[in-house]
Parts: C-alpha cells; sequence; structure tokens
C-alpha cells in the first residue's frame, strides 16, 4: 500500500482510489511511483487513463518534435512536471534557464498578461531553431494547458521515495511498520480505530497492554503488536517508568501478588490497579478480571503490612508465614465467574478508548457488507447530500435546545474504521430515542453534510442492526463506467459471476457520459448475495458499484 506525503508534508495511508490507480497502473520502477503521485490530484487526475494506456502500450506514444522525447519518454510523452516545461523551453524556446523559470511561474500562476508576452518570445525563438510555426503552437498550448496543474517533480520524488520505502516496510516487516504507524498517531483515536481494523486484516493481532510485555508505546510482541502502557486511562508516566524500570532490573513479574510486593505503591495507585486490571494487563498471570478488581485492595493491604513488618525489623518473625502465602497465594483469591463478553469489551473501552479482544460490531461484519454502502472511512469520498446507509454503534450523545425548545441531538457514531457524527433533528430524535440509547448496534440511513471541516450525516432513519440482516434482498446491481472498464476488468468480473451462482437477479447498469443502460443478466446468471461477492465486484469495478436491493 502506498504512502503518500499530502501537501503539508504530513504521511497518510491513501484512500481506496489511490490504490485502484496503483491496480490499474501497475508501477514497475521509481519514475512511474513520481509520475504517479504527480498525477493523483484534482487537475490532473483527468489525465490518468490516458497515461496508464501509454504506459501498458495500449495507446502508442508520439512526440510533436524529436527533441521533446528525451525530455518526456519518462512520462510516457505527457507533460507532467514544472522542470519539464521548464526543459522545454529551453529545448525549442531557446530559453536560458533563469527565463524557464520565470515562464514556469508564470504559466502556474495563470499570468494571462505576462503569458501573452511571453508567447511570441517562444515562437520567435522556435523558428530560430527551424521550428515551424504551426508546431511551435501546439507545443506552447500543451505547455499552457499542463503547466497549470504541473507538479515540482523534485518534491514528488522525495514522496516517491518515502513512499517505496514504507511499502517495503509494510510488505517485509508489516507488524513492525504498523506498531510503528500506530504509535506515530497514538493521539488521533479515528486513525487508531482505523490501523486496528487494518492490522487485522492483514492477520496481525493486536494485544492489550501485558505487565510484563508492554513499554510505553506500541510494540511487537512475536509477530503481533502489544498496546504500550501510556495508552492505558489514569497510568501516569511516573507509574509507567516505575513499573518498567522495576521489571527491567529485577525481571518479569511471576505473579499479580509478586507485582504488588514489587513496584512503587506509592506511584502504582489503586486507581492505576483498577485501569491495568480492566483492560488485561494481568490476564497472562492465570487470574480473571473480575477475580482481580474485587479483590486487588485486600491484596494490597496485605502487601503493604508485609513491607511495614519487614521495615520494622519483624521479618524474622513472619518470614516463615510470608514463605507459606507465597506458596499458596494462587488460590487466595475466591473462583469467581469472570465478566460476559459485553462487561469485558465496554471497560476495555473505558480504559483504552478502543475495543482491543472483540468489538460489538465484529459478529455484523459480513451482514455490513451487505446492508451498508459505506463506512467512516470512505464516507468523505462521497458528495454532498449523497443517501447513505451506515452501521455502527453510539459512542457518545450530545443532546441540545433549539429555538423552539426542541430537543435534538448529536450522535457519535463509531464502525470498525473509525467514528462519524450525526445529527439528529428534533422529530427523528423523538422517534428513534429508545434504539439511539439501547446500546445495541445500528444501522442508519441519512444523507451526506460535507463541511469545511470534517463530513456529518444527517440521519433520517434508524434501525437495530440484527433485524436489518435479516432484511431480504432479491436482486444485484452492478454499475460499470464504460469509460474505464477494460477487456481485463470484464473478464474478471465474468469469473466472479461464475463462482458466486444464486438465485438473485442480477444487473448491469453501464454508465457513459451521463447516460445509464440497465442490462440484465438472465435468469440463466442468477446470483447469490453475499459480502464477499462485493468485496470482489467492487475491487474490480470500484468502491460501492455493487448493491443490493
Amino acid at each position: 500500500l502506498l504512502m503518500q506525503a499530502n501537501t503539508d508534508g504530513v504521511f497518510q495511508v491513501e484512500s481506496s482510489g489511490m490504490k485502484d490507480i496503483l491496480v490499474r497502473m501497475k508501477p514497475d520502477c521509481l519514475a512511474d511511483l513520481i509520475a504517479l503521485i504527480a498525477l493523483y490530484r484534482p487537475g490532473p487526475m483527468n489525465m490518468v487513463p490516458e497515461f496508464i494506456a501509454r504506459k501498458q502500450g495500449k495507446t502508442p506514444i508520439s512526440y510533436e518534435l524529436p527533441e521533446l522525447e528525451a525530455i518526456l519518454k519518462e512520462t510516457y510523452g505527457v507533460i507532467l512536471y514544472q522542470e519539464q516545461v521548464m526543459q522545454i523551453a529551453g529545448a525549442i524556446g531557446g530559453y536560458t534557464m533563469a527565463e524557464a523559470d520565470t515562464l514556469r511561474k508564470v504559466m502556474g500562476k495563470k499570468m494571462t498578461a505576462q503569458m501573452e508576452r511571453e508567447k511570441p518570445k517562444f515562437i520567435a525563438g522556435a523558428k530560430a531553431r527551424r521550428i515551424a510555426e504551426s508546431k511551435a503552437l501546439q507545443i506552447w498550448q500543451k505547455m499552457e494547458t499542463f503547466a497549470e496543474y504541473g507538479f515540482n517533480k523534485s518534491h514528488s520524488t522525495a514522496y516517491a521515495m518515502i513512499s517505496f520505502q514504507t511499502a517495503y516496510l509494510k510488505a517485509h516487516y508489516p507488524a513492525e511498520f504498523m506498531a510503528a504507524l500506530l504509535t506515530s498517531e497514538k493521539d488521533n483515536r479515528d486513525k487508531i480505530i482505523k490501523y486496528i481494523s487494518s492490522c487485522k486484516e492483514m492477520e496481525i493481532d493486536v494485544l492489550p497492554p501485558d505487565i510484563n510485555e508492554s513499554l510505553r508505546d506500541f510494540s511487537v510482541s512475536g509477530g503481533n503488536i502489544r498496546f504500550g502502557l501510556a495508552a492505558v486511562k489514569n497510568v501516569g508516566v511516573g507509574a509507567i517508568d516505575s513499573i518498567i524500570q522495576r521489571r527491567s532490573v529485577e525481571g518479569p513479574f511471576t505473579s499479580f501478588h509478586d507485582f504488588c510486593r514489587r513496584v512503587d505503591l506509592r506511584k502504582v495507585n489503586k486507581r492505576v490497579f483498577e485501569s491495568l486490571i480492566k483492560c488485561g494487563a494481568f490476564d497472562t498471570m492465570g487470574f480473571k478480571r473480575r477475580q482481580l478488581i474485587e479483590n486487588f485492595e485486600a491484596v494490597i493491604e496485605r502487601t503493604q503490612r508485609v513491607i511495614r513488618e519487614q521495615e520494622s525489623a519483624q521479618s524474622s518473625i513472619f518470614a516463615e508465614f510470608d514463605a507459606m502465602e507465597d506458596a499458596g497465594e494462587a488460590v487466595d483469591l475466591p473462583d469467581l465467574a469472570e465478566w460476559d463478553s459485553r462487561d469485558l469489551l465496554s471497560f476495555e473501552k473505558e480504559t483504552l478508548g478502543f475495543y482491543i479482544t472483540g468489538h460489538p460490531l465484529l459478529r455484523f461484519k459480513d451482514q455490513l457488507g451487505i446492508c451498508a454502502n459505506t463506512d467512516t472511512s470512505r464516507i468523505e469520498e462521497r458528495h454532498d447530500k449523497d443517501i447513505v446507509i451506515i452501521g455502527g454503534i453510539v459512542a457518545g450523545i450530545r443532546e441540545a435546545v433549539t429555538k423552539k425548545k426542541d430537543t435534538m441531538a448529536y450522535v457519535t457514531l463509531e464502525d470498525l474504521q473509525g467514528s462519524i457524527m450525526v445529527i439528529f433533528f428534533p422529530e427523528v430524535y423523538r422517534g428513534f430515542h429508545g434504539l439511539l440509547h439501547g446500546g445495541e448496534p445500528i444501522l442508519i440511513k441519512g444523507s451526506v453534510d460535507i463541511g469545511e471541516e470534517n463530513t456529518k450525516l444527517i440521519a433520517t432513519e434508524v434501525q437495530p442492526l440484527a433485524n436489518a440482516t435479516s432484511q431480504a434482498f432479491n436482486s444485484i446491481h452492478f454499475h460499470v463506467d464504460a469509460r474505464k472498464i477494460t477487456a481485463e476488468d470484464i473478464q474478471s468480473l465474468a469469473l466472479i459471476l461464475g463462482n458466486h451462482r444464486g438465485s438473485c437477479d442480477g444487473f448491469i447498469h453501464l454508465l457513459d457520459d451521463g447516460t445509464e443502460t440497465v442490462i440484465s443478466l438472465g435468469p440463466e446468471r442468477r446470483i447469490e448475495i453475499s459480502s464477499r461477492i462485493k468485496k470482489e465486484a467492487d475491487f474490480v469495478l470500484g468502491d460501492d458499484a455493487t448493491q443490493f436491493s
């Protein structure tokens, strides 16, 4: 997966659009990555299909003049970089490098008056090199068009180098790469949720904090990723350093009682103990979380008593007694039943801010692929006022009173990828108040509201996700962009349809320059509806190209 820098120099995981272009382009050298980063912007994005066709030999590459081949060969005859505009100005128009740089600025900033002055100069320079005026004009027009979107190649090269390096690390050291990525975004809750989900897709487990393994931040443990102690709420830096220092000097803690004896209880207080227990930091020591929560204070008090007695020179009297306690400490705690999975996850969320060992939505993951048409990681790719369906759990509700004294709500909906703010106006909030406060996963239908700072959703309907997944669908619709589809894509789609025979009707929606033609696949090509066919078909056709009805 390519890591691309945005214009502020902040590195981020690119969207599915970038992945789609990478798959279609099949880059095989660093120059392709440099070009792709320069192309992946609003203006030059229109050139992507032509660029790919030229690279793959489907469209012949031609040059107006032989002099241009050396300049444009690496970009398959397309003017893509600001440096190429400068080189053309020198090779065709006879510009010095200083003059060419001025031309680059004039064209890039659309300085019309200055461009009108430069044009005759360029034509005259071309004539001096015995280049026909008609050819010179053609080249000038192309320079004008592409200079408007031209990207600085040196910047693109720097980004491509880091892109290749990070892609290599992710491919060959996936756990280390994701641990570093998680640490770099440790204060961004939505990105942490997204990257944890990515880890699961890569079959890398993200493990809860462990008192004997965790460092401050995310680290690698046996091919998986271990949460750091700094992620646990109410556990301060002093407590973390005290635990890690004692562990590194004296070795791992052998039991919960051993931990209580060895740590500095002035820094590791009862609140720290409670958070560490609830997040699962002591799970590997053989006790249930509920056992420890209901008994840890008694263990601490006994430990403190022993320490006081040792400090008051009475240790010899109690030495034998302490040894007996050590030997029998495993049975000191009552054998209590563990909390149910819902409570365990709730406490994890309370202490870490995330679900680690599970998620309330995981049991609905396949069904979500059928019922929902977006998630929090993809909703920003939607247009304003688009109607979407998204599933999740309510992570927070903030009520507000309108001017008419009605109550509306701002609901934070969380899914496996992140969270989004959903606005419930008074009438809708009244109608679905019980579902929103019920604690169960839900499915929300609403319209996208793209604001200046972030994307929100304006809700119109809500239903329990458990009920929504039992909804019956009887047809599947594939939306195909005729301008982008290739023969390979058609073959891939045919193979997918053949692998998912079923009882539902299938339809191809052929989209071409604003028109839509619907083609029935017929009774001999009925299809089975599942999240798997949606995932496979969307990979070929693009996100949300496959819909059920």
